[in-house]
């Protein structure tokens, strides 16, 4: 739960179309390549997000990632050409062949198999016997709570690495399937009601874990927010929450800013990389656009904003 693996999600086509799974309408089923939020055009990007977050590793996933298997083989290779020490693990719900593992060999150091049922059993097994270290990914149905707990037994006696009971969750692509399954949703949050429950009921052992929604949606987000937030901030932001703060002046024109700057630099004692122009908004130190809200005719607010590629908005509170 570190957050501090980069998340490469290498491809949204994937054949499995399962119903509950919580991708987005822009990933799912599109071909396209993000690193952590950022979607990439090039290799260079995914390099620099990762040297951005001061990245550990890297979780490669999709979709399915073997469905773009050149892709991913060029990705993890970049990466382990570049990065020392880089641990890499990858998601699938493919069948896997002898020919497929050979090639990861040496590029993939883990594999986490996405398995509902025991169709896809004999994967688990090849993947062992190559000498991968090798988990499963179970999401956790509340209505299949013994046909779960007699595919764990099973995966045991093969002698898995792991096992990852994750809380089944919704987004508005597959609320509506959910919901005709009969299950009742959080209103409060993703979770769907249950799932939780069934999971612990099985998570007893070093083997089997559970991870929550909120595991993955606020502790890892949170930390992998927080490593990218220290080496992009700007001299005036601080950090909060994993969230970037500043202080901002909005004028009427990009002149004004800069006459704005040259005011304050002229009244407070800091350096001037502690005022920075952007269009028609200046922006500073939170603490000083609230001090200069008192002799500035301007609209003077504070941003906190994920520290993302695109750095969206996240709450604006306004000083005047």
């Amino acid at each position: 739960m570190q957050g501090a693996k980069l998340v490469l999600f290498v491809t949204g086509v994937c054949d499995l179309y399962c119903g509950y799974c919580p991708l987005s309408e822009k990933r799912w089923q599109n071909d396209v390549v993000y690193a952590n939020e950022r979607l990439i055009t090039s290799d260079e990007e995914i390099l620099e997000e990762a040297d951005l977050m001061d990245a550990l590793g890297t979780g490669i996933t999709g979709g399915d990632p073997l469905l773009r298997l050149d892709r991913t083989l060029h990705y993890a290779r970049l990466l382990k050409s570049v990065f020392n020490d880089h641990h890499i693990h990858l998601y699938t719900g493919s069948s896997l062949n002898d020919e497929v593992l050979h090639l990861m060999e040496g590029l993939i150091d883990e594999i986490r198999i996405h398995l509902f049922d025991f169709s896809n059993i004999d994967s688990v097994e090849k993947a062992l016997n190559h000498g991968f270290c090798t988990g499963v990914e179970i999401p956790m149905i509340p209505s299949r709570l013994e046909e779960t707990r007699t595919l764990i037994n099973r995966l045991k006696r093969e002698g898995i690495h792991f096992v990852n009971l994750n809380e089944l969750e919704y987004a508005d692509r597959n609320i509506t399937y959910l919901k005709n399954l009969g299950y009742s949703l959080d209103e409060n949050s993703c979770r769907v009601k249950g799932s939780e429950e069934a999971a612990l009921e099985l998570a007893d052992d070093e083997v089997v874990h559970y991870c929550s929604a909120s595991d993955k949606d606020s502790l890892q987000l949170r930390n992998r927010l927080m490593r990218r937030a220290r080496n992009v901030r700007k001299p005036f932001e601080e950090i909060e929450d994993g969230l970037l703060v500043k202080g901002v002046i909005s004028c009427r024109t990009e002149g004004e800013a800069k006459h704005i700057k040259e005011l304050l630099l002229s009244k407070v004692d800091i350096p001037e990389s502690y005022i920075a122009v952007t269009g028609n908004r200046v922006e500073t130190h939170w603490a000083l656009a609230e001090e200069a809200s008192s002799w500035i005719k301007a609209e003077i607010g504070i941003e906190k904003r994920y520290p993302t590629f695109d750095q969206p908005l996240i709450e604006y509170i306004p000083v005047t």
